[in-house]
């Protein structure tokens, strides 16, 4: 029987899959090329800052091993492998110090996924830069319509009983459709590998690494993964069920692909590299210290109030960088001790810190029946809805200070433009590059739409990195 017999079994390609199979440079808008390169920076940024992680040694070890011939490279080590190992282990390495985007619908992190994906797929394919950003915008497109399907009974469930699916699942059908894109698959068989991508996506149960975690934090490498061999199936036959983002029922999530973009007001940055659920008390903090220029060594006690999930982070003390981005106390405190939070602040070498350890012990945290509500309004996409802390700092001196309501608006009107994602990368990457360096390679991601051969620039890129037994830089 001939291929097209089996793959299509009489069911014609939505409209998710046209435009997976369609899409091209000349149909994007200058707002969502602009919005795409500032993913590609601050993708690329993360990806950078997470190489020194053990995780990502792990997965780069295993890319090397199970695909250890092909054009993509690593970000660990500038190593080549081929295009599913280079997806795989760069994807780890991208959400491996949580300071990678968010994304609206998703309840998660695309450009981890995303970007890995499309950067192997265009360095095997020898694509220039506008096909890279093409596959790039595919990607978070479908990963905002997928992730609301897939999880779209979190909407309807307003409490603590919600058990969404990590960025993986969901993350699958992303991938599938960049390779899809990448590979010139027509709309039919992209209907099947998304359906293939759907089928086999990771069952993630992202609360359970919440309460234990571990380096399977979102499952973006098997999203990679599960996606790419979703749309090679596909392209040799291999025939899947009707993707949820061609349901009839989700119709209103996914008819507007290719009219309208969800990309360029739909991703928020992080400032701080650990879970975004403790982003609202690390900006009331920010606040308290800006307004009254107090010193951690002046702190007796904080109580952080906010919502559910913030709160089952908890205040362990941390043995892992994994331990330490997925914790409320932790990040708070060592915000107050060094003044940020990023990578060096939440990896192995300085979670031995004393004063760090000490203040950690004095931080209480609460759950907040208001900020629940309004916390679970957000999660439903209500207007109303908010993903807020209150934080309560009592000084040596007996002095009571409250942040009142601090929100994290996570969709900001005017969201950071390229200076702050390229300050962002600076400050991201000087720990494994030269400052010169760093500007440099900077400014050739944030120029990528100009490269002619997107593996010749990832060459200049992993030559710039500094080995990694230097890299790694941490405070006394």
């Amino acid at each position: 029987m001939a291929t097209a017999d089996i793959s299509l079994r009489g069911r014609r390609a939505g409209t998710a899959a046209r435009f997976v199979a369609n899409l091209t440079w000349a149909d994007l808008p200058p707002d969502v090329v602009a919005k795409a390169k500032l993913c590609f920076v601050d993708t690329m940024a993360a990806m950078i800052a997470g190489r020194v992680t053990a995780s990502s040694a792990i997965a780069a070890s295993l890319a090397s091993a199970w695909w250890p011939s092909g054009e993509a490279h690593l970000i660990t080590d500038g190593g080549r492998v081929a295009a599913v190992g280079a997806a795989f282990a760069n994807a780890v390495a991208a959400n491996a110090v949580d300071v990678d985007d968010c994304g609206i619908y998703t309840w998660g992190h695309p450009g981890a996924q995303v970007v890995p994906t499309a950067l192997a797929l265009a360095e095997e394919a020898h694509l220039d830069g506008r096909g890279l950003l093409t596959a790039i915008v595919v990607g978070y497109e479908v990963a905002f319509r997928a992730g609301r399907c897939m999880n779209y009974e979190l909407t309807k469930v307003a409490s603590a009983e919600r058990r969404p699916r990590a960025c993986g699942s969901w993350g699958s059908l992303a991938c599938a459709a960049i390779a899809c894109n990448v590979l010139g698959l027509d709309a039919d068989t992209a209907s099947q590998a998304l359906g293939i991508a759907e089928y086999h996506s990771p069952d993630l149960p992202m609360m359970r690494d919440i309460d234990s975690p571990t380096m399977v934090k979102h499952g973006v490498g098997v999203g990679a993964l599960t996606g790419l061999m979703a749309a090679d199936l596909a392209s040799r036959g291999f025939t899947g069920i009707v993707s949820s983002v061609e349901f009839q029922d989700f119709a209103g999530f996914v008819d507007d692909l290719g009219d309208t973009y969800l990309l360029p007001n739909g991703i928020t940055w992080k400032r701080f590299s650990s879970c975004a659920w403790t982003h609202p008390a690390l900006l009331a903090v920010d606040a308290l210290v800006a307004r009254h220029g107090f010193s951690h060594g002046s702190i007796e006690h904080i109580l952080i109030e906010t919502y559910p999930d913030a709160v089952s982070l908890g205040t362990r003390l941390p043995s892992t960088t994994e331990e330490a981005q997925f914790n409320l106390a932790w990040p708070v405190a060592a915000f107050l001790v060094d003044g940020e939070v990023g990578p060096t602040q939440i990896l192995e070498e300085r979670l031995a810190s004393p004063t760090i350890r000490s203040l950690s012990q004095r931080i209480e945290v609460r759950v907040s029946e208001e900020l629940s509500r309004l916390y679970y309004l957000s999660e439903a996409n209500d207007p109303m809805g908010k993903d807020a802390a209150i934080v309560s700092v009592t000084l040596s001196d007996g002095r009571v200070l409250s942040s009142g309501l601090v929100e994290n608006v996570l969709y900001p009107e005017q969201p950071w433009g390229t200076d702050e994602i390229e300050a962002k990368f600076v400050w991201l990457t000087a720990p494994h590059m030269q400052r010169e360096a760093s500007n440099r390679v900077a400014a050739l991601i944030a120029n990528v739409d100009g490269a002619k051969d997107v593996g010749l620039l990832m060459d200049e890129i992993t030559a710039a990195l500094t080995p990694l037994q230097q890299s790694r830089r941490g405070k006394s």
